[in-house]
């Protein structure tokens, strides 16, 4: 009986033994469990700042996935060489420093955009300074659809007229532009209403209806020597009205249509006390065609008029250009241009030229463009001109392009 119960006491305490084992080794693998826990809750309070901060609400100067408070800031530089064989030409066989543009653009407020270009002629004797070229503030959809512009601007009319030059598709502007409208752009200080007609999903409407004042001034020239027309000449006040159409023809093809008017007075001429009122008339469409990849066929034609009561005497000059440009790649297009225009100062007599630009696009801000033209002018012989054109820009260059 002794060594019965002897054996039962061993095993007790052999129980007690093991059970102590298995117990602090279930405690230690608590303790583990609770620092790996408490590793984890450190790691994500390390966390939880960026979290929270891209919760906060956005601002003005997240625009465009920035939170820096800086404007975007663009620079184009462009050069032009012209070798004609028109002795009389003083621009030929030089290599000219034509414009240069700083861009400052940001919102200020949300859906409220300031744009302002700072330019120059570094080629032009007398203009080489720099000025304000445009500087505008958009209101965007301040009411359904509707936006407004208050600032100097290039004013919309036409297809082209609101271009930037280093974004023109030429070296040269077409002779109907320069002759009827301006020798760049015909730009004004003012008011823009820009209303996005509400017509279907399928069809892009818009209507511009703007007031403006100070208007592009134009270049003189004497009969009879006419080697440029004066331009639209509207220095005062004046309007303008665009309606223009686009839509979709399929998924690779598209066509724009647009109508335009410009109406105003140029200042009063301190001796005769007279103002010479101007009216101006257009019509343009344009044809795209895309192909794979880059590819892309776009055909352009626009026709101008133009009617002043002191230059043209009440008659109406007329002038057209017509456009095929054809980008086989994202690189390279050629484009072929027609352009023939009368002179306001005598509808009796007109100039034409016929042009192959070939462009080589290394990016988006920088291309190098030939241009081989022949030409017409009265009281002269034909001419034939050569153009060499670069541009270079950097910077996010956020305005109008082709």
């Amino acid at each position: 009986m002794k060594r019965i119960f002897f054996v039962l006491v061993c095993i007790l305490l052999a129980g007690d033994v093991l059970f102590a084992n298995d117990t602090s080794a279930g405690v230690s693998d608590v303790e583990e469990l609770k620092q790996k826990l408490y590793d984890l809750e450190q790691r994500l309070e390390l966390l939880q700042p960026d979290r929270n901060f891209s919760e906060q609400p956005q601002t003005t100067s997240e625009v465009g996935g920035r939170f820096q408070q800086l404007p975007d800031i663009s620079f184009i530089l462009q050069a032009k060489s012209k070798f004609a064989d028109d002795k009389a030409d003083p621009e030929k066989q030089k290599l000219r420093l034509t414009d240069a543009e700083l861009a400052l653009q940001s919102y200020v407020y949300p859906n409220v955009r300031l744009d302002a270009f700072i330019a120059g002629s570094p080629a032009e004797s007398g203009h080489s300074h720099f000025g304000i070229h445009e500087a505008f503030i958009t209101y965007l959809a301040l009411i359904r659809n509707l936006n407004v512009v208050i600032g100097q601007k290039f004013v919309p009319f036409g297809r082209v007229n609101q271009l930037h030059n280093h974004s023109w598709l030429y070296a040269r502007q077409p002779l109907a532009l320069s002759n009827l409208v301006s020798p760049e752009s015909l730009a004004g200080q003012g008011i823009l209403f820009d209303y996005n007609l509400p017509v279907s999903a399928e069809l892009f409407a818009r209507l511009d209806v703007g007031f403006w004042a100070n208007g592009s001034e134009g270049e003189e020239s004497n009969l009879p020597n006419i080697m440029v027309g004066p331009g639209a000449g509207v220095t005062d006040r004046f309007r303008t009205i665009r309606l223009w159409l686009a839509k979709s023809l399929g998924d690779i093809t598209e066509i724009e249509i647009g109508w335009s008017w410009a109406g105003g007075s140029s200042e009063e001429d301190a001796a005769t006390l007279v103002r010479n009122y101007v009216h101006l008339g257009g019509l343009d469409l344009s044809y795209r065609v895309f192909g794979r990849g880059a590819r892309r066929l776009l055909l352009r034609g626009e026709y101008i008029w133009r009617k002043g009561t002191l230059d043209s005497d009440g008659v109406r000059a007329k002038g057209y250009y017509l456009l095929a440009d054809y980008r086989w790649n994202r690189y390279n297009s050629v484009g072929f241009l027609y352009d023939w225009s009368e002179f306001p100062q005598d509808v009796s007599r007109h100039e034409s030229a016929v042009s192959l630009i070939l462009t080589r696009q290394f990016s988006e801000q920088y291309y190098v463009r030939l241009q081989a033209t022949h030409g017409y002018r009265p009281n002269a012989d034909s001419y034939n001109e050569l153009w060499l054109h670069w541009a270079w820009g950097i910077g996010p260059h956020t305005h109008n392009l082709e």
